[in-house]
């Protein structure tokens, strides 16, 4: 779509295409648990927690470096690699599928092995991908080769939050806890992207990928 209709128009059909599925897949959500009382809107008695104080500081370093590669990729492998704009559109598309892949599969590795040790594992598994598959190679297949492994723990990541938070605090608790934790997620995400941006252009220069490459 990117290269037909233009980024904006791409981004536009996206999120259509996005609001009209959660549209339909929340008409046929159904509440399994029975609230006795009425949550608070914000529970600001978590912060006094130490454990949500440990998590919240963990998602907002891991959320820093999370988008790197789908912002720094393409643009490494048109560059330095020298392939194609599709390629790199390719990339992402590989990144978005071994993800879905990586949030099921891990899901079953928690129930065997513990959701905590799976997320600390998908954690850093997806660190090393960086470092040992992206960071000191050049070449197509290692790029490939770290989109798939990265998609998957990344996934993984992403996905055993909610079950986290759920095991540590329960249920009842989650809709407010797990909003709270988002935020901090939203502060490393806007911290994360602009920063990946100027490493690569002012330390880099433009082509030199490899502090952008380590910051993630």
């Amino acid at each position: 779509m990117i290269d037909q209709l233009g980024t904006g128009w791409a981004l536009r059909i996206t999120g259509i295409i996005v609001f009209v599925v959660n549209s339909i897949a929340s008409l046929f959500m159904r509440g399994r648990i029975r609230v006795k009382s009425r949550e608070k809107i914000v529970d600001m008695s978590i912060f006094h927690d130490i454990r949500f104080i440990l998590i919240c500081a963990g998602a907002t370093c891991g959320t820093c470096g999370y988008f790197t590669p789908f912002f720094s990729m393409p643009s490494f492998a048109e560059i330095i690699v020298g392939k194609s704009s599709s390629f790199g559109n390719d990339l992402l598309t590989v990144i978005n599928a071994a993800s879905t892949v990586g949030r099921i599969a891990t899901g079953e590795v928690a129930a065997a092995f513990g959701t905590i040790n799976t997320m600390c594992m998908c954690t850093l598994v997806a660190g090393l991908s960086i470092l040992v598959l992206w960071l000191p190679f050049e070449t197509t297949g290692t790029l490939i080769a770290c989109a798939i492994v990265y998609g998957v723990f990344c996934g993984g990541f992403i996905g055993l939050i909610p079950v986290v938070l759920a095991e540590l605090w329960g249920v009842h608790r989650i809709s407010t806890i797990i909003g709270l934790l988002y935020m901090a997620n939203f502060v490393g995400t806007m911290i994360g992207a602009p920063s990946s941006s100027a490493i690569l252009d002012n330390i880099g220069h433009g082509t030199n990928f490899k502090p952008t490459i380590a910051f993630s």
